[in-house]
């Protein structure tokens, strides 16, 4: 079992991304080694506890948690405050996380490396391995409290673990003598987790269905109550650093986008904030924006930013001269993305009606609404310059105010070209966050 004893803080003692440290991964009860260590604060999924700090050494996870997952409890005497804690589901958690940069990809680079201060040698256990038994871990099996194994009633010699196949339990137990007693049957999940950080050991979990609804509790109410942190030092939300600027051609974007977010993507949806748009939107047209692109990458603005063109003739044609741009890694540019459902698409125009793959000329934000039965774009300016015509959904406006008018998730609407464009986004900032290698742990052993 390793117990944190020092972390990475930006002055606020919140995790930063790009540095991880051995965590608490254990199912055993702190409680039993608060003689010693005093009063901990812990992260946990269900039983399963991911990190532990000790009185005043607090370490925000608030980045986790929303509005709505701060649970207040009976207190245990009349006289005390309520018991406060942040609680939601794993399964929820997964975006946030990936947002913050702890993907799959992340867990790869973490387990892959090496560092001079590692404790163990290494396992002989793919990371491919890792993740397929990961998959199938179900952490409700663990005991509640955890059984304690007596070590006279085994002679020196651990269990069966509860997670990992016998064959790779005898590889870990190559490299990983002097078995604690104090783990129980879950040493071979602790041994699998060693090489990841708290959020990545989170993010790893959530991988297996069984894990979805298990509640990840970040339980500080010890170090409250005890003294060691001021209440007000608790709190949930994320810093401007951890958030990601959306920029659209047009108001209309923006707010069709910023509605989506709450309406389909709730868990994420405060990680996304747009300009501004009670008074002129500044960025109408892709002139202007492509101006604000390059004014941006000048200046050398640290803010992460995604930039959304439409999939129309004029929006894929500044969106091609902006990615010629020096975009720096903080920076994505993309456009509203292909779909099926637009490749035969009805027009009307110079020509008359037609069937036309929009895709490229006239896939403006509104297409993705949904459109009902009889939708139609109208060919309306040729652009000399890109030999193509601009095309714009015919009563735009309606279909907007339908999307508009909703106040809240309704089965009578179709979100489905909506989601893609949110997938897009978000993988686009996701991507943003390229994996790091771990190069600093600290941890004493118990």
């Amino acid at each position: 079992m390793f117990l944190a004893t020092r972390f990475a803080m930006e002055g606020s003692g919140r995790m930063n991304r790009g540095e991880t440290f051995s965590p608490c991964h254990s199912a055993v009860n702190h409680k039993q080694l608060c003689a010693s260590m005093g009063t901990a604060a812990t992260l946990s999924v269900g039983k399963f506890e991911v990190f532990v700090t000790w009185n005043e050494n607090h370490v925000s996870h608030g980045c986790l948690f929303q509005d709505d997952d701060l649970k207040s409890f009976a207190p245990y005497e009349s006289d005390e405050p309520p018991v406060e804690r942040y609680e939601r589901p794993l399964g929820t958690l997964i975006g946030r996380l990936e947002l913050l940069g702890y993907t799959i990809e992340t867990a790869r680079a973490e387990y892959t490396a090496s560092t001079l201060d590692d404790i163990f040698d290494p396992l002989d256990i793919t990371f491919d391995e890792v993740l397929e038994i990961l998959r199938t871990v179900d952490l409700s099996l663990l005991a509640d409290p955890p059984t304690q194994i007596k070590p006279e009633e085994i002679e020196g010699n651990p269990p069966v673990g509860l997670f990992v196949p016998i064959h790779l339990q005898d590889k870990i137990l190559a490299v990983r003598t002097g078995w604690n007693p104090f783990f129980g049957r879950h040493w071979d999940l602790d041994a699998l987790l060693e090489k990841f950080g708290p959020y990545t050991t989170l993010r790893l979990l959530a991988e297996s269905p069984h894990n979805a609804e298990l509640p990840v509790v970040w339980d500080f109410f010890g170090v409250v109550s005890t003294g060691w942190i001021r209440r007000h030092e608790i709190s949930h939300g994320l810093e401007q650093r951890e958030q990601y600027l959306i920029v659209t051609e047009g108001s209309s974007d923006a707010y069709i986008l910023r509605k989506s977010l709450d309406l389909l993507r709730p868990d994420v949806a405060d990680y996304f904030y747009f300009v501004d748009m009670k008074d002129n939107y500044p960025f109408s047209g892709t002139g202007s924006l492509a101006n604000f692109v390059k004014g941006l990458i000048k200046i050398g603005v640290q803010n992460k930013i995604c930039v959304v063109f439409d999939n129309d003739t004029e929006g894929v044609s500044t969106m091609n001269l902006c990615i010629e741009l020096p975009v720096p890694k903080n920076m994505r540019i993309l456009r509203l993305p292909d779909l099926p459902e637009f490749d035969s698409f009805p027009t009307i125009g110079p020509g008359g009606r037609q069937l036309v793959n929009i895709n490229g000329l006239a896939a403006a934000i509104e297409c993705y609404l949904d459109l009902g039965s009889d939708p139609c774009v109208r060919w309306t300016v040729y652009k000399e310059k890109m030999d193509a015509y601009q095309g714009a959904l015919i009563n735009k406006e309606q279909y907007s105010k339908r999307f508009y008018e909703q106040r809240g998730k309704t089965s009578l609407y179709d979100y489905s070209k909506l989601n893609l464009v949110l997938d897009s986004i978000m993988a686009a900032c996701v991507s943003m966050n390229t994996p790091s290698l771990p190069t600093v742990r600290s941890a004493i052993e118990v």
